[in-house]
């Protein structure tokens, strides 16, 4: 046999895996342990680079939420100091409430959310009151709409005469100021429009103004016939034109002086801000005719409103609208109250009209109503649909 018929004869040893034993043995070779199957989990499990690749990503992403969580978290815990402008002197009622206003909303913010009130026209005169608030000087302003006559015309159908009344002559009867602005504030959808850059926070409408004279009382239309009168606004000048005076624009802080001498014979006002104003020397007598009531309003910067926290709005808004617009008009109620107790314990005169009395100047005073109405309607405004609306709900409430 040649070497090669040889080596092809020699039978061949089968090769064996190491997991197989070897050919014509039934044990596996020595030293040599098998490994064992590989379970379905083992055969989805990454390998090692894949592994580490992940928990990199998910760690990452973890502490990315970590960071927001403690960002908001941090949010959450900034205070916010909101600045606030009045134009009334800091012994007055409404200093007091915006005050307690603000500790209302510090307490129920944890101190998240504060006030810091600037009253006496600290930030600017009471003119300017409204855009300090419109343009972000302040954040939230207590203003007269009577300063910026013209500017407000659907709000200042509210100031007309007798608005909110029920009756006429001797069975008139003002609405409490408690009633009166919590109206006056359920109407803030219709009235919101005209103060653009705002948020109305609620209205007040003022005491019910009566004439307060230097001298006797004038019980009668007759007897206003060339007095010179401060009004504390357009419509309010156009009554006291119906009634035979003449209208003058004298400021709150120099009315006492006007008066005392003589600049003036009287004016439109009410007894709380006669008290505020300290007029007991110079008020003679008031002859009380609930005529017609002023209004003012609080408002919010309206982008400042909107960068508030979701909670800190809500908080806002629970703290205002037309439940705390009745809270406000009952301090003034009280302090309208304590003004006439000012006035009669400084000897005043102040006598009772009678029904007739009463009559010939709300008779007097009506075709001011016809024409405001007549001359906001030729604006494109609905003011005589607005001023219906009102009228309905002074006569419907309680």
């Amino acid at each position: 046999m040649s070497p090669g018929a040889a080596m092809h004869s020699r039978p061949i040893a089968r090769r064996c895996s190491p997991s197989s034993p070897a050919a014509g043995s039934s044990r596996p070779r020595s030293g040599y342990r098998p490994r064992p199957p590989r379970t379905k989990a083992q055969e989805t499990r990454p390998q090692n680079g894949e592994d580490t690749m992940k928990q990199g990503v998910i760690g990452a992403l973890l502490g990315a939420a970590l960071a927001v969580s403690l960002a908001s978290a941090g949010a959450l815990a900034q205070t916010i100091e909101l600045k606030v402008s009045h134009y009334l002197p800091p012994n007055h009622q409404m200093h007091k409430q915006l005050e307690a206003w603000g500790a209302e909303l510090a307490q129920r913010s944890n101190g998240r959310l504060k006030l810091a009130i600037f009253p006496a026209a600290q930030m600017g005169p009471m003119p300017r009151q409204y855009d300090l608030a419109r343009t972000g000087v302040a954040d939230i302003a207590f203003f007269l709409h009577g300063a910026l006559p013209g500017r407000f015309p659907l709000t200042e159908i509210s100031h007309l005469p007798y608005a909110f009344n029920r009756g006429e002559g001797a069975s008139a009867k003002a609405l409490s100021t408690a009633e009166a602005s919590g109206i006056l504030t359920e109407f803030s959808g219709k009235l919101a429009a005209e103060h653009e850059g705002t948020r109305p926070l609620y209205f007040i409408a003022t005491p019910t103004l009566s004439l307060f004279f230097n001298r006797p009382a004038v019980k009668t239309p007759a007897g206003m016939r060339g007095l010179r009168m401060r009004h504390n606004g357009p419509i309010a000048s156009a009554m006291l034109e119906a009634w035979g005076a003449t209208p003058a624009a004298v400021p709150p802080a120099e009315l006492s002086d006007s008066l005392s001498k003589g600049t003036i014979a009287g004016m439109f006002f009410n007894y709380e801000a006669a008290k505020s104003f300290q007029m007991a020397e110079s008020v003679k007598s008031v002859t009380e005719l609930d005529a017609a009531a002023g209004t003012f309003a609080l408002v919010m910067n309206a982008e400042k409103y909107k960068l508030l926290p979701e909670d800190l709005r809500k908080l806002i808004d629970d703290t205002t609208g037309p439940a705390a617009a009745r809270k406000v008009g009952a301090i003034y109620d009280q302090a309208e109250a304590e003004g006439r107790a000012y006035l009669r314990a400084a000897n005043a005169e102040i006598p009772e009209l009678s029904g007739a009395e009463r009559g010939a100047f709300e008779e007097l005073a009506k075709p001011v109503t016809a024409s405001v109405i007549a001359r906001v309607e030729a604006k494109g405004i609905k003011a005589k649909q607005f001023y219906d609306e009102l009228r309905a709900a002074v006569s419907a409430a309680k």
